[in-house]
C-alpha cells in the first residue's frame, strides 16, 4: 500500500466530517475534557456511537483530538492560575482543593478502566 493511501486511511479529511460533528459544541465539549470525562463518555454525552467517536478521535489530524487536549491542558492551567493567586493571598484554597480531588478520582477511575477494559 503506497503512503498516500495510508495517509488517506489515518489523516482527518474536514470534507468528510461525520454528520454528528455539527451536534458537539467544541467550547462545551473542551469543558468536559478538562473535568476529567474520557472520550468515550463524552462521545455518550452526545450521543454518538462510541466506536465512530474513537476512530475519528484516533485520526491524525483529529480536531476532535486536539480539542480534548485543549480543553484539559486549560483547565489545568486556570486551576494552577488560581492556586498560585490563592496561594498569596490565601483565599479559596478549600476550593481548589476540592477540585482537585475531583480531577484525581476521575482520573484514577479512567486510568483503571483504560487498563482493565481497554476503554
Amino acid at each position: 500500500m503506497n503512503s498516500e493511501k495510508v495517509d488517506e486511511l489515518i489523516k482527518w479529511d474536514v470534507s468528510g466530517n461525520p454528520d454528528w460533528m455539527k451536534r458537539i459544541n467544541l467550547d462545551e465539549y473542551e469543558k468536559l475534557a478538562g473535568i476529567g470525562y474520557t472520550p468515550q463518555q463524552i462521545a455518550m454525552y452526545y450521543n454518538i456511537p462510541v466506536v465512530e467517536f474513537e476512530f475519528y478521535f484516533q485520526l491524525v489530524g483529529s480536531p476532535l483530538e486536539y480539542r480534548y487536549k485543549r480543553g484539559q491542558l486549560l483547565q489545568q492551567a486556570k486551576e494552577g492560575l488560581n492556586m498560585a493567586a490563592s496561594a498569596t493571598t490565601g483565599e479559596n484554597v478549600m476550593q481548589a482543593q476540592r477540585f482537585d480531588k475531583l480531577r484525581r478520582e476521575m482520573g484514577y477511575q479512567n486510568s483503571v478502566n483504560q487498563i482493565f477494559f481497554g476503554d
